[in-house]
């Protein structure tokens, strides 16, 4: 008898096992569809959910960007008769130091939190980024583009949602030159360096310029002409053809540095990214999210379809389910040329008569996108209408 009710416990034990690897692969399933759904790329938004049995129901733990995607998955998993226990946290994970601003002039982005990993980005003093989690002493961080990264925790100057909307509605101004030097008001000694872009809080103008505050409070001295009101700026940044090929050219020569988003050194895309935003436009962080967006010109149009200031991708092309995927970018300048950030910030031709015409570009020619007049939609959204500045 007893060896009877053994296997009859065994066997029912053996069933529920099978039943719940079953449920576990329907949810699977259904968070797949989830995620395709709401997370389209996983550079910009974070869905990583996992499930495990537990006892007579599922146990659903991990973490996402998005409220939506879980309230999604859970309202899916109700629909297929699929008990979950819900463990899934979304982040931010703190409600109070949920806001950040960079410190220093450029921040390094990190693929994991270890200063020996991959750069993947960066982003330059004043930037507004959400921080999302923190583990030991690197900060987990997404910038205003969306692209997602970790920084060591000293790059950012945290605060709470009181505090960014006090540095929202305060006077800040932007700092205009390629790279210099802010000194301290009292000693006249160096207290950062500073490149185009930076974005500091107005204390007070002197003399001599203006008095800024960087994020951590730390105050330097700028010369008059070195700086711009950050509102006015804003509001009067309208790029133009001839405004993004004056920035681009005065670049020329800026090594390439994989990641590199500011004007010490930059990557192709990175590099085409920062003239836009010097120009009051921010842009999808790599060359294959920037491919998405624009008004397209297909490679069998030719070059000669192309207007300046649109941006060119190159690639592998699409073959048979494989579409084609931008792994390099440059902007287009008019006349068949086009200036890129390849071993340095150069220009090229996609006319085989020029001395600078590329042979490998031209041949891997995925297309241009066109984004003066596109602005205001996904990965073309100017400075003055993000909700973070």
């Amino acid at each position: 008898m007893n060896r009877l009710l053994i296997c009859l416990a065994c066997a029912v034990f053996m069933t529920a096992c099978l039943s719940n690897v079953t449920k576990i692969k329907e949810a699977e399933k259904i968070s797949k569809t989830v995620a395709a759904q709401f997370i389209p790329d996983s550079r910009e938004e974070i869905y990583e959910i996992d499930f495990m049995n537990q006892g007579s129901s599922l146990a659903a733990s991990g973490e996402t960007t998005s409220p939506e995607a879980k309230q999604a998955l859970l309202s899916r998993l109700k629909s297929a008769s699929i008990a979950i226990t819900d463990s899934i946290r979304v982040l931010p994970a703190s409600a109070t130091k949920m806001w950040g601003l960079v410190n220093v002039s450029v921040c390094n982005i990190r693929s994991t939190p270890a200063n020996s990993a991959e750069m993947t980005s960066q982003a330059i003093m004043g930037t507004p980024v959400r921080i999302l989690k923190k583990s030991r002493s690197w900060l987990l961080i997404q910038t205003p583009d969306h692209y997602i990264g970790w920084v060591d925790d000293d790059a950012i100057a945290s605060t709470d949602s009181a505090g960014i909307a006090a540095w929202r509605i305060s006077r800040r101004i932007i700092y205009l030159p390629l790279a210099g030097t802010g000194l301290s008001p009292e000693t006249k000694e160096a207290v950062t360096d500073l490149v185009a872009g930076s974005i500091l809080k107005l204390a007070e103008i002197s003399k001599a310029g203006a008095v800024a505050e960087m994020p951590d409070g730390r105050r330097l001295e700028l010369p008059s002409g070195d700086y711009a009101d950050f509102d006015s700026w804003r509001k009067n940044a309208v790029p133009t053809a001839g405004t993004l090929e004056k920035c681009a050219k005065s670049l020329m020569g800026r090594p390439y540095l994989w990641g590199g988003t500011s004007t010490k050194g930059v990557d192709c895309s990175g590099f085409v990214k920062t003239v836009y935003f010097l120009n009051g436009i921010i842009l999808a962080r790599d060359a294959s999210l920037q491919f998405r967006h624009g008004v397209i010109t297909e490679p069998q149009n030719g070059y000669t379809s192309l207007k300046p200031g649109d941006l060119v991708f190159f690639g592998r092309k699409a073959e048979g389910d494989k579409p084609a995927r931008a792994t390099h970018v440059g902007l287009y300048l008019g006349n068949g040329a086009y200036i890129n950030s390849s071993g340095y910030v150069r220009v090229d031709s996609f006319d085989p008569s020029q001395k600078n015409y590329s042979k490998i570009r031209a041949a891997n020619w995925l297309g241009g996108r066109t984004l003066l007049g596109s602005e205001g939609v996904k990965g073309i959204v100017r400075v003055r209408d993000h909700p973070w500045y």
